[in-house]
């Protein structure tokens, strides 16, 4: 009896082994597993949501045996049992993860109404794990292949390196992106609160981040949204080319954050360490793939000036950098330096040697358009406090708010000293 058990396991891991060589897929192995437990079979990936199913009524159960996982699963590394209501009545389940290394793709999910597994078949299950995992390694593989050449297809895109439109009409083909259509950039990038990038040790870390947050991307766009787009990434940004449904610029413009507005909460989520923090930077509309290179320039730059200027919102469309626009075209660093150093560099070098925080005053009663009292709430200061400090900017950088043709030329400046900081750090 033993000898004949044996034979029948070998015989369905070898016909799970064809059906991953045939790259027949999860739907087929679940379904041959079934026929031979004569039980339902689920698949699913490692937050419990369903992959595949043997039986179409297991998959109606689906939603309560999620839920009743989240609440019931004992986290184990190995087989385990758990018991969840489905339907008002008890469901108890096998769980079987399917690893590979330390590495879990997903569990294989029996149903035993009909009563628990004998020992054999849950060799027989075990052994079904196995064969899961190289399927599930086999086409982590292709993937990483087809996002590498994806990759490189809009890393061309992006700094222009595509010489014909020919050639960017048939390399769009290939992945069915129609380069001709309208498209908006979205940048998506990690950054701590003072603006710097992913900083982790290893190159393998970082694109563990990347690859996390454009899995997590393409979930909720297939959940949300209706769109055609693209997910690559390009060093420590991810990047989504989107076609908007709307025409009008204004129309665009809103549809593009609606869509950045779900991403933002979902996308935090997935990130463990607390202090880094999700912005989302868009571009303008573009009409033709040659004005990508520019609209993931106004994308980056969209991130690093809301970093800049202390905003707490996630989201940030460049058409809402005001004069930043104008002044991020000056290309001439020296210039824009000397511009600063004569408005601000007396304030900035005080700060510095003296640890104060004129500057950072300056600002708050700028953008408070010169209202005192808001300016010292924002500043969790007194009142006086302020009042003294702004004597003390007038007599280091000469700054009188009385006089709105200073006021106007310091206003450029502080732009100017926020591009300066956010070309740095990008730079960096």
């Amino acid at each position: 009896m033993a000898v004949m058990m044996n034979k029948t396991r070998e015989a369905l891991n070898r016909e799970l082994l064809d059906l991953v060589l045939q790259e027949k897929g999860l739907e087929a192995l679940v379904a041959s597993l079934g026929r031979f437990l004569e039980r339902p079979v689920l698949m699913l990936d490692g937050d419990f949501n369903p992959l595949a199913s043997s039986d179409k009524e297991a998959i109606f159960k689906a939603g309560e045996i999620k839920t009743g996982l989240l609440e019931n699963y004992p986290s184990t590394a190995g087989r385990s049992r758990v018991v969840v209501a489905a339907d008002g009545e008890p469901l108890p389940l096998l769980l079987q993860p399917v690893r590979a290394g330390a590495e879990l793709f997903g569990f294989l999910c029996l149903l035993e109404e009909e009563g628990a597994l004998c020992p054999p078949d849950e060799e027989a299950v075990e052994q079904a794990a196995l064969v899961a995992a190289l399927d599930f390694q086999k086409r982590r593989a292709v993937e990483e292949i087809e996002r590498r050449y994806l990759n490189d297809f809009v890393r061309d895109l992006l700094e222009g390196r595509i010489e014909t439109r020919a050639t960017a009409l048939h390399r769009g083909n290939i992945y069915k992106w129609d380069v001709t259509r309208p498209q908006v950039l979205f940048a998506i990038k990690l950054v701590t609160p003072s603006g710097y990038g992913i900083a982790h040790p290893s190159i393998a870390g970082r694109m563990q981040y990347l690859h996390r947050l454009e899995s997590r991307i393409r979930s909720v766009m297939l959940e949300h949204s209706k769109n055609d787009y693209l997910v690559a990434h390009m060093g420590d940004v991810n990047v989504m080319l989107l076609v908007p449904e709307a025409d009008s610029p204004a129309s665009v413009k809103q549809e593009c954050l609606n869509i950045a507005g779900r991403l933002i909460p979902q996308l935090q989520k997935g990130i463990d360490e607390q202090e880094l923090i999700v912005k989302i930077g868009i571009s303008r509309v573009c009409r033709d793939y040659s004005e990508l290179p520019d609209a993931f320039r106004e994308a980056l730059e969209a991130i690093q000036m809301n970093v800049e200027m202390n905003s707490s919102g996630a989201v940030v469309h460049y058409d809402d950098l005001g004069m930043s626009r104008l002044l991020m075209r000056v290309e001439d660093t020296r210039e824009l330096e000397k511009y600063c150093e004569e408005h601000l560099g007396d304030l900035i070098r005080y700060d510095e040697s003296c640890g104060t925080e004129l500057l950072k005053t300056l600002i708050a009663v700028i953008e408070a358009d010169g209202n005192l009292r808001q300016a010292s709430e924002k500043l969790y200061i007194h009142y006086n406090t302020l009042r003294y400090r702004l004597r003390r900017i007038k007599e280091l950088a000469g700054i009188d708010f009385s006089c709105w043709q200073k006021v106007a030329r310091v206003v450029v400046a502080i732009q100017v000293y926020r591009i300066l900081r956010a070309r740095k750090k990008i730079a960096q």
